[in-house]
């Protein structure tokens, strides 16, 4: 009886073990970035690949420049329009609290844009955090 509960009890462990493991791969991280290429977008472009590159084989990432037809193709399934530099869709959504402040990853970053108009809420440190989160 002794020998059947030390197997069970180290069977056990061993599926609690396997369970992060297997919670982690269980979701994917998608992103969707849709940008106007140009010159102005490009310095946050460059951020936002440098930044991606840390995340490889966590983080799929789809690019659409939003003048070419595969990018309004995108642009019209996703139901966007209007003027929009810039936007991210993390696993579909644009929106997240991240320490307790709302983001929406839509536009340039803050300070990054020579268009306050089209200057978002978001910082590159944002959307490193949620990555952080979601990659855990």
């Amino acid at each position: 009886m002794k020998l059947l509960s030390t197997f069970l009890c180290l069977a056990l462990s061993l599926c609690l073990l396997s369970i992060p493991s297997v919670a982690r791969s269980a979701v994917p991280v998608n992103l969707e970035i849709i940008y106007m290429n140009h010159g102005p977008m490009q310095p946050t472009i460059r951020n936002l690949k440098d930044l991606l590159a840390e995340y490889h084989g966590k983080v799929m990432t789809q690019w659409f420049d939003a003048d070419s037809s595969s990018g309004k193709d995108f642009m019209k399934g996703k139901k966007i329009q209007g003027h929009i530099p810039l936007l991210i869709l993390v696993n579909g959504k644009k929106s997240f609290s991240i320490n307790g402040k709302d983001i929406t990853f839509q536009g340039f970053p803050t300070g990054a844009s020579p268009f306050k108009k089209v200057e978002g809420n978001w910082a590159i440190a944002d959307l490193r955090h949620l990555l952080d989160d979601l990659t855990k």
